[in-house]
């Protein structure tokens, strides 16, 4: 008895699995091709989005007039709120407040960027900034607050350095002291800025 069938017959099983199967096939390729398509849209989407937040970054960084800078800013940071340039705007206006003397104001756009950014170096650069808008707030307790919160590699010197300038800003003398030359240590035993802030410790008392 043979295996092989006949061409009648291979058509018939063809149209049989084709009407058993054929809905499950085209919904498959339909949706197959629906995803490629809806990946490419939102990629070329994602790409528009960036182009138009760096264009609008750009602007506001170029803007002369810090009242109309802060509301350009303030509209690319509303807009593109899932960019990195959100953050990026956040901290220049925050740079703009702290340069007109309005610490809580630089406060609050360096506090959006530690809660909302989504790159860890933005939060990490804008919470020491806000460490020192504090320290310019007497805000004492809170700038060495975050000195305590957990940084990436390379932050350590730059941490002690900021908890010596909070205790030499409260005049505990050795508590800065110790700090630098923690900071020091840390950088490799090279900052003059360091050791200058250390020579100088009690100097003004």
């Amino acid at each position: 008895m043979t295996d092989f069938k006949t061409d009648e017959e291979k058509a018939e099983d063809l149209k049989r699995w084709w009407k058993e199967n054929g809905t499950s096939v085209v919904a498959g390729v339909a949706l197959a091709v629906a995803g490629l398509f809806g990946w490419e849209y939102w990629q070329n989407s994602k790409v528009q989005t960036a182009e138009a937040a760096s264009a609008d970054y750009q602007i506001a960084s170029r803007e002369t007039d810090p009242a109309v800078a802060q509301q350009q800013l303030a509209n690319l940071q509303n807009d593109y709120s899932s960019t990195p340039y959100a953050a990026m705007a956040a901290l220049q206006s925050a740079k703009l407040y702290a340069e007109e003397g309005k610490n809580q104001e630089a406060a609050t756009a360096l506090q959006w960027v530690v809660d909302n950014s989504s790159e860890t170096e933005y939060q990490e650069v804008a919470g020491l900034r806000l460490a020192r808008v504090y320290i310019a707030m007497e805000k004492y307790d809170d700038a060495l607050a975050i000195t305590k919160q957990e940084y990436g590699d390379g932050f350590e010197s730059l941490l002690e350095e900021l908890r010596g300038d909070i205790f030499a800003e409260q005049n505990k003398i050795e508590d800065a002291r110790k700090a630098y030359e923690r900071a020091i240590l840390t950088d490799g035993g090279a900052n003059e800025l360091i050791q200058m802030k250390l020579d100088n410790l009690g100097k003004g008392a």
